[in-house]
């Protein structure tokens, strides 16, 4: 995995969303769409390092946390901005996808 992505659990979740834009990537270890959909977070992280934080969860390892936000189907990435959530994006999409939400939110002033 990019050295761009942190791995949090139910632990230090909260405080990693706090501040900024942060995309959270909540998968599962058996989950052949997770996996797949690592390669397109990491090339996501790399590219928007300087603007965003990049996050991934495994929801076995924090069910807490998955059930929080309702998390039904991995992979699900979701997109906070100063702790609240923004936008939500369920299953494997291309890196497009993801990149008009990150486009959108790293240039609004709130």
């Amino acid at each position: 995995m990019s050295e761009d992505i942190i791995y949090v659990d139910s632990y230090d979740f909260d405080s990693r969303i706090e501040h900024g834009v942060t995309a959270v990537m909540f998968f599962s270890q058996w989950c052949t769409h997770s996996r797949g959909m690592m390669p397109i977070i990491e090339e996501l992280a790399d590219e928007y390092y300087d603007r965003m934080r990049f996050l991934a969860l495994d929801v076995e390892q924090s069910p807490d946390i998955a059930s929080i936000f309702a998390i039904e189907t991995t992979p699900t990435v979701i997109f906070f901005k100063d702790g609240r959530m923004r936008e939500r994006i369920t299953g494997a999409n291309p890196a497009d996808a993801y990149s008009d939400v990150i486009d959108s939110l790293t240039s609004q002033e709130d």
